[in-house]
């Protein structure tokens, strides 16, 4: 049986049609984009960009920005009053048991096993 990720995965990989990362990628930034709950509360991870953040930091995720290629998937922030940019693969998200926790580690598995 399948579990909830992997249907995810599966659901996303039959609506790109396409085996191309490239095609994949964008297929995800729209399921993503139609599937997210905004805002949300993110933990920093891995972010090494800007002197504004560090890891442990918590974010409000207020958005999907954009697609780019060196970056992947980037979600628009908010720490205080500041703007922030930063990678979907650098974030995790607080509420373990939500819908996008789990859109999250779908997309994060796929990611990983590319």
């Amino acid at each position: 049986m399948k579990s909830k990720i992997d249907k995810i995965i599966t659901e996303v990989l039959k609506k790109a049609k396409s085996k191309k990362r490239d095609v994949i990628e964008n297929t995800w930034f729209e399921f993503l984009s139609d599937k997210l709950s905004f805002p949300f509360q993110a933990e920093v991870n891995l972010y090494s960009y800007s002197e504004a953040l560090k890891d442990g930091d918590i974010v409000k995720v207020i958005g999907i920005d954009s697609m780019i290629d060196m970056y992947g998937i980037i979600l628009k922030t908010r720490k205080g009053r500041e703007t922030l940019y930063i990678p979907l693969v650098e974030l995790e998200v607080i509420e373990k048991t939500s819908e996008n926790a789990e859109l999250f580690e779908a997309f994060l598995t796929w990611d990983g096993n590319e």
